[in-house]
């Protein structure tokens, strides 16, 4: 293959994921869904801070199975195969966890690619998780964007799916904007909705009790008074 390939790109690509020469293999993913890969110190060193700060720095430790238990697996691919080929293969359901490994190991081209492939995909249904995953990022340009879907489209956003999937501290934020394009009573259903999903995160039965306690001050956010007796009553 040395003879085959005219570039250095071309040839490092070969070593993508390639035990031929490997130096160190990473055990990627939560346990009882762990992969093996098998990886080359210098190629990961010269495109990544943090690996060459791992392998070559002052406090670098001489292992040679390194655990990354808070990767997915296939997003560590995809970083790797970056680092290897330049190539970048994002796909919808790995952009979020390949945007977070490329924010851990400080490759900033792909971050920002990751970023530039979710504000093509925003839409109203995605728009609420993607602005609490870019506030987690510290992506504002990205939150920047779901504000504006959000606004314009907030009944959609609101009774999404993924309005379900929010962090607490999203939702307060969302509940006290005050451009939301709805009605109040759309926001309460929503938070109803989220309060039931979030009871289940925490393995509690969604009565209205645990409802209260797991919605916490975001229920004192909603303009209750501007709902009717009848808007209260149905939802």
């Amino acid at each position: 293959w040395q003879c085959v390939y005219p570039s250095l790109r071309e040839r490092n690509a070969v070593m993508f994921n390639n035990e031929l020469m490997a130096d160190v293999h990473f055990m990627v993913g939560a346990p009882g869904g762990t992969q093996r890969v098998p990886a080359h110190k210098y190629i990961l060193a010269v495109g990544s801070s943090v690996f060459y700060a791992m392998f070559y720095g002052e406090l670098a430790e001489d292992k040679s199975d390194i655990h990354i238990p808070d990767v997915e697996p296939a997003a560590f691919l995809i970083l790797l195969k970056y680092l290897y080929s330049d190539e970048i293969d994002l796909e919808a359901d790995t952009v979020l966890a390949t945007l977070y490994a490329a924010k851990k190991y400080i490759v900033p081209y792909l971050a920002k690619a990751c970023v530039n492939f979710l504000e093509t995909s925003l839409e109203a249904k995605n728009a609420c998780v993607l602005l609490s995953q870019s506030r987690l990022f510290e992506e504002p340009e990205l939150t920047q964007r779901c504000w504006e879907v959000i606004d314009a489209q907030a009944e959609l956003a609101l009774r999404s799916e993924g309005f379900c999937e929010i962090d607490q501290q999203t939702l307060e934020i969302i509940l006290s904007r005050e451009t939301l394009n709805t009605k109040e009573v759309v926001v309460f259903e929503a938070i109803l909705n989220w309060a039931e999903a979030e009871c289940k995160r925490q393995g509690l039965p969604p009565t209205a009790r645990n409802k209260r306690g797991v919605l916490g001050k975001a229920l004192y956010i909603v303009r209750v008074p501007t709902m009717t007796l009848e808007e209260i009553g149905r939802a």
